[in-house]
């Protein structure tokens, strides 16, 4: 994995050749094995700078130091990712007379810009987000993967255009003037993360999932095209004779994804929780690759929260060279306390500690890591597809939504309770406004706490746009799709892509592999939900490879005592933190709500963990852009 950063300079302050090594070193973690700078001029006066930090995964040899230059057009590329499939895409750029002179998939995918245009993209097989600069044609090229696994941020102000990884590198250029976004923190604090393509300052925005965006400098105007979408494979979902047809279908797809991989020039291995879709990636390798096979997991004391002796047992029957680490309280408190300095948005998902610490154990034996990540999303794996009230929504439908609404207000005045929750629910004006419902501790008692209070909601819109093409009467099928979409990419994958990244380890997510979401997203709903079971189709296919016993158990998840924990071990630090002056929280958010929210916690009236963990880590990043932006990079 890489570190990208870039900027275009129209008119004002172009930094320094020293200050974009020091914003690229917010990158170092992404790539410390090298890193490079091309500062140019074109000939309208117009400055460019493309910057990029790299892990060496392919080719570990200085034939892969970026920015790497076409010498057939002069075309620039920074590139962060891996194309899987880069061998036969050479193979047929050879064909037609183009030589290499590296084994890194970056060199080919600028020959393939070179030969094929903007429509390259569309043979590209993995994860990834670059930039080219097209010297020819005086553009600037950025894209993003299909499904959103690497991340990609561009600023916009008419005068200058900027891009990197990670948007603290932008907040390191000072001639960004930027501002915190009131609405980002809205949208942070309603869902635990900052749904796409927004960001937490203004005029900074994600470049969407299977979108790419031109910059034409002779029209500077940038122009953002989607080129892929699940929603037209959700959509053919008739291609299958019988469950065997597709069940054997997706072994084959997902068995070439697994294999390809494992191509590395360097240590690789996998995680293993124990659950169904880390052990079917397992499996699937253990198939692929006879010989020595590394995997890894963590484990708490605390056994309602420990899959460890599951994984251990899975990897035992695998033969996998296994390693595992146990949290103590102790040294996973410590983590909690400086969790949001690995991220360079505020992210409030809390299974991101034992994410990290997983992350930092594994890369202590490999550099790659292979995750079972997206399997949920695709066969209908969360408590949420299958709970009581997904079965009640085809009947609430047809009850008026007045009716509906005037029950909900009387339900609402049961703050803090399940049928409180209700009452905000049963409003729907249609399956996305009742699927993604605002937390219950939000709209309620505390829906005052954000001193610059709105009425959006950005996953709302995610979830009426993904389903706005699909048939709303497959009820069963609607839920993934808004998933996949929405909280699969800006929590999920941010995550899996901050947390790897953090202490530079490659994580490959062989689940998401475009080819497999457009074979399971025209398997039928039926085969997936047969028995209304979660995961039926997945368990089907890991039925195959390991005994059913040895996974066979309650769905658990990847999380941590969060509630227990403020009002124990670290309620002095969460009072300390939520009540300190030294960052801007108070100034967004209202000091005497704060307070009621955390008295009402620590007392035991209400269980509002995630917004209070959402607060600490809102503090922890104010405190660390601060430091940033004070660094004086000019």
């Amino acid at each position: 994995m890489c570190g990208i950063l870039g900027k275009i300079t129209f008119s004002g302050h172009h930094e320094s050749p020293e200050s974009f090594t020091k914003a690229l070193r917010l990158l170092e973690h992404r790539g410390p094995d090298d890193r490079g700078c091309l500062h140019t001029t074109t000939a309208g006066e117009v400055r460019l700078t493309l910057a990029h930090t790299r892990l060496s995964i392919l080719d570990i040899s200085g034939a892969g130091h970026q920015p790497l230059i076409s010498p057939r057009t002069g075309s620039t590329i920074v590139y962060n990712g891996e194309v899987y499939n880069f061998r036969e895409i050479r193979d047929g750029l050879e064909k037609k007379g183009y030589s290499f002179s590296s084994e890194c998939d970056t060199e080919v995918i600028l020959a393939a810009y070179d030969a094929f245009g903007e429509t390259a993209v569309q043979s590209l097989r993995g994860m990834f987000a670059f930039a080219i600069w097209d010297k020819e044609r005086e553009r600037l090229w950025l894209v993003r993967d299909r499904i959103g696994i690497k991340p990609l941020y561009y600023y916009w102000d008419g005068r200058q255009f900027a891009f990197a990884s990670e948007v603290t590198a932008l907040a390191a250029l000072p001639s960004l003037q930027l501002e915190v976004s009131q609405d980002g923190i809205r949208q942070f604090l309603l869902n635990g993360y900052i749904p796409s393509p927004q960001s937490i300052f203004e005029g900074v925005r994600k470049l969407p999932p299977a979108h790419f965006l031109t910059l034409n400098l002779r029209n500077p105007e940038p122009r953002i095209q989607r080129y892929w979408s699940a929603t037209e494979y959700y959509n053919s979902r008739d291609a299958f004779a019988s469950r065997e047809e597709a069940l054997e279908a997706l072994d084959d797809e997902l068995s070439s994804a697994v294999e390809m991989r494992l191509i590395s020039d360097v240590p690789l291995g996998a995680f293993l929780s124990g659950g169904i879709d880390s052990s079917l990636v397992v499996a699937l390798m253990r198939r692929a690759h006879s010989g020595r096979l590394r995997t890894f997991s963590v484990g708490f004391s605390v056994p309602e929260w420990n899959e460890a002796p599951a994984a251990k047992r899975i990897a035992e029957h695998l033969g996998t060279e296994h390693e595992e680490f146990y949290l103590s309280e102790e040294n996973i408190l410590d983590a909690a306390r400086v969790n949001s300095e690995h991220f360079d948005e505020p992210f409030a998902d809390y299974s991101s500690i034992p994410t990290l610490a997983l992350s930092r154990m594994t890369r202590d034996y490999v550099t790659v890591a292979l995750s079972g990540d997206g399997g949920d999303e695709l066969f209908w794996g969360y408590n949420s597809y299958v709970s009581k009230s997904m079965r009640l929504f085809p009947f609430l439908r047809h009850v008026p939504r007045p009716l509906r609404q005037a029950v909900g207000a009387c339900m609402r005045l049961r703050q803090g309770s399940l049928l409180s929750d209700w009452g905000y629910r049963i409003g729907f004006s249609d399956f996305a406004s009742f699927f993604v419902r605002p937390h219950s501790w939000l709209p309620g008692h505390y829906s005052k706490l954000h001193r610059h209070n709105g009425d959006s909601n950005r996953l709302l819109e995610i979830g009426r746009e993904a389903t706005a093409q699909l048939p709303q009467n497959e009820i069963d099928l609607l839920g993934g799709v808004i998933d996949l979409h929405g909280y699969l990419v800006d929590d999920i994958l941010t995550k899996v892509d901050r947390s790897s990244m953090a202490v530079s380890l490659e994580a490959r997510v062989p689940i998401l592999d475009h080819r497999v979401v457009e074979l399971a997203a025209r398997i039928p709903i039926a085969y997936k939900t047969a028995g209304r079971e979660q995961k039926h189709f997945a368990k089907a296919l890991l039925e195959k490879y390991l005994p059913r016993h040895l996974w066979d158990r309650p769905k658990m998840g990847f999380s941590v005592p969060m509630a227990q924990w403020i009002r124990g071990p670290l309620k002095e630090w969460v009072c300390d933190e939520l009540g300190s002056d030294d960052t801007h929280l108070h100034d967004w958010l209202d000091r005497n709500e704060l307070n009621a929210m955390l008295d009402d916690h620590l007392s035991g009236r209400r269980n509002v963990r995630t917004l209070i963990w959402a607060c600490l880590q809102l503090a922890g990043w104010d405190r660390r852009i601060s430091r940033i932006r004070s660094a004086g990079c000019s």
